[in-house]
């Protein structure tokens, strides 16, 4: 067959043209597309990780923890900030243009005939890579959900459930039973699963989950004890279990604890199921290297100073709430928060949130056809609204943020993926 596709430029907007589809929230297409591929998910070991937050960080040091343990790994998260080739990584390294531009033409007629989603092509593509590169272990996260997930036809070795809250209402419920019943979907038999922060009505659920797949269910919250004890704008010092072990995290948050404590539930289930011993200096590595190993950005980080400059990719009220702790890693006078928030998210109790700061707040929209006009925004505040301006760009956003700013204040940039991906692309002039 001939290529239809003779460049990476070409390719790539076809691509995200996949986007038109929608979401498909069934296992049809990508059991299609893997069959057509042989089966490659078949051909690697996996971790199989879904949550409402905390999926990037887990993922992230569970990646960053079997490259220091010396293991070849592959990392599918999703969505990306700049690059479309974030989303897949082997061993740190993007994936490359010259293996997307084969693929996609490779499959091109099967796209044509099924009409699969971007995520369902995007999910073939990563397991497809893994088996070519000869990947050992690859860290999955689901995109939404986890019971109809497209990344749902994996067999791993462990799952991992971060946390979970109310989010992807039209596909996953409004209930928070409903949310636990399809994020517990990945829940597979026989298989191990860790469970990190959840209420006790996700507990029950999950252990009669876990019960009827005869899979042991480890609650992260049950095991180790970390203690945080200094912090900076850069991350933060803790003990672990008691001893005087001062290891050092290099993302702040506390919220990171409860990933963190994760993160060492499953490496604990890797030690006694994969046979993966580890000692202190493999923490200390893991954590140290986690920016490099497993390219993370954007949760909470700094970008610049004077003024402060904070990027952070919070979309949903769990992760909202959480950014008044993060604030008190550093000093400022005055925060102004600019903000934006897909229409298919609960951004009315974000909107909420965001209102008990003291805080000057700019609505806006980053470019993306999901994005909830911020006078949509504007009229879901229900108090203070004086408090806001509407700015219909993030270019006039940073650009009024920048103006009522001094060098002593802090600027937040929250509420999407999409918002920070747009930041991080704009001209050096506009930031």
């Amino acid at each position: 067959m001939k290529n239809k596709f003779k460049s990476y430029k070409e390719c790539i907007p076809y691509l995200f043209n996949l986007e038109r589809a929608g979401i498909k929230y069934d296992l049809i297409n990508i059991k299609l597309l893997l069959s057509f591929l042989d089966n490659p998910q078949t051909e690697f070991k996996s971790i199989h990780i879904a949550g409402t937050n905390g999926k990037g960080s887990v993922s992230s040091i569970l990646n960053s923890f079997l490259m220091e343990k010396g293991f070849k790994t592959g990392l599918y998260t999703s969505p990306h900030l700049r690059d479309f080739r974030e989303r897949i990584s082997v061993s740190g390294r993007l994936i490359s243009r010259e293996f997307i531009l084969e693929f996609i033409n490779k499959i091109y007629n099967e796209i044509e005939k099924i009409k699969p989603s971007f995520f369902e092509v995007t999910t073939a593509m990563a397991f497809e890579y893994f088996k070519r590169r000869k990947v050992e272990y690859a860290v999955i996260e689901t995109g939404l959900g986890g019971r109809l997930d497209s990344t749902n036809v994996l067999k791993p070795v462990l799952s991992v459930i971060t946390s979970l809250s109310i989010d992807h209402i039209e596909f996953l419920g409004n209930r928070i039973e409903k949310i636990t019943y399809e994020k517990g979907g990945i829940i597979k038999k026989n298989i191990p699963v860790v469970i990190g922060n959840v209420s006790e009505v996700s507990k029950q659920i999950l252990k009669k989950t876990a019960k009827k797949n005869k899979s042991e269910i480890i609650f992260s919250s049950d095991r180790n004890k970390l203690k945080i004890i200094s912090r900076s704008e850069k991350g933060f010092c803790f003990d672990l279990n008691n001893k005087s072990s001062n290891l050092y995290f290099p993302m702040i948050g506390d919220y990171q604890v409860s990933n963190i404590k994760t993160f060492l539930s499953a490496a604990d289930v890797l030690k006694k199921y994969e046979n993966l011993d580890y000692d202190e200096d493999d923490l200390r590595r893991s954590f140290k290297n986690i920016k490099i190993n497993s390219n993370i950005a954007g949760r909470f980080e700094m970008i610049s100073d004077n003024p402060i400059l904070i990027l952070d990719v919070s979309h949903n009220v769990q992760a909202i709430q959480n950014i008044k702790k993060n604030l008190s890693y550093f000093k400022f006078e005055k925060l102004i928060i600019i903000f934006a928030m897909m229409k298919d998210k609960n951004y009315e109790e974000c909107l909420s949130e965001l209102c008990k700061f003291r805080a000057k707040i700019i609505l806006t929209k980053p470019e993306y056809k999901r994005s909830a006009e911020p006078s949509e925004l504007l009229k879901a505040v229900k108090r203070n609204r004086s408090r806001f301006i509407v700015k219909n760009d993030l270019k006039g956003a940073v650009k009024e943020a920048r103006e009522i700013s001094g060098r002593k204040d802090l600027i937040l940039i929250t509420g999407s993926f999409f918002l920070a991906g747009d930041y991080l692309s704009l001209p050096d002039s506009f930031k």
